[in-house]
């Protein structure tokens, strides 16, 4: 069981952290004070690395303000860019085969399925039925305003980068065995928990996507090996991200399951969060 954070002197050379719930409140922006101390930890030659479920329209802005030599991996691990120009680097797909069933089996359980496309497609918020009958979806969907549409017919569809639905939690356990049964290894599953949409969500990815997947992809290309990373995060969706790193940070209140694969826990708050990061670097 990991033990509250205390000071300490290791070897890092890359810092990957999720966003919603660590680096941020959940769909709020980052605070600047947390934005000038990863720009401090990047001078000092530390590789910072943003892992998050967001997408590129939604991360953009707040790009211009991370360190230019930084990373970003989107969409739990679906995509991955370069801060400096935006450059993508990498972009999976959901095969489309894979990707329908998913949605059929969020149909089955009477919740309508986000299609979310991939990186050289657009980035648009395909969704089929009436979402705004479920607040979990409205309070989702309506801030990214004009980049929802309706999914008139899934055969027209391009691939998505994930297809993933919200799911009241008495429905998430069984709807997620489901997806896991039906895809296999056709696809990954990632689960996250949000109390501001009062909501599981289950992300349906790229067969072998996850953010720890792909942290860890991207810190091989660096010349970065895991136990000179660290990693921070707060759900089950950053649980394999860290695993890998040779030191994984949880916020405190995190799932269990991602408390016992963690070294130490951070209070959740970002003074706390701000004087972490400034001890793993020496800044």
């Amino acid at each position: 069981m990991a033990t509250l954070w205390t000071p300490t002197t290791i070897s890092v050379r890359l810092i990957a952290l999720d966003v919603d719930g660590t680096l941020a409140r959940a769909g709020s922006p980052i605070d600047p004070t947390i934005l000038a101390t990863l720009r401090d930890v990047a001078n000092r030659g530390v590789q910072v690395v943003i892992a998050t479920g967001r997408g590129w329209l939604t991360m953009r802005e707040t790009a211009r303000l991370l360190p230019k030599s930084a990373y970003l991996v989107l969409n739990n691990g679906a995509a991955t860019r370069a801060v400096a120009d935006g450059r993508l680097i990498e972009s999976r797909e959901v095969p489309h085969a894979a990707a329908n069933q998913a949605r059929l089996a969020f149909r089955s359980a009477g919740l309508p399925a986000i299609w979310i496309e991939s990186a050289t497609s657009g980035y648009r918020y395909l969704v089929e039925g009436d979402w705004r009958a479920f607040p979990p979806y409205r309070l989702y969907l309506d801030p990214k305003g004009a980049r929802v549409v309706r999914l008139a017919h899934p055969d027209l569809a391009p691939p998505p980068a994930q297809v993933f639905g919200l799911a009241p939690s008495a429905v998430g356990a069984d709807l997620e065995h489901e997806l896991r049964s039906t895809l296999g290894e056709r696809a990954e599953i990632v689960i996250w928990r949000s109390r501001r949409l009062e909501s599981v969500g289950l992300e349906v990815l790229p067969p072998g996507v996850t953010k720890g997947a792909v942290v860890a992809q991207l810190a091989e290309r660096l010349g970065v090996r895991a136990v000179d990373a660290v990693a921070v995060g707060d759900d089950l969706n950053d649980l394999e991200m860290l695993d890998w790193a040779g030191r994984g940070l949880a916020m405190q209140g995190s799932p269990e399951p991602l408390v016992d694969v963690a070294d130490a826990v951070i209070p959740d708050d970002s003074d706390s969060l701000r004087r972490v990061l400034e001890e793993l670097s020496g800044v």
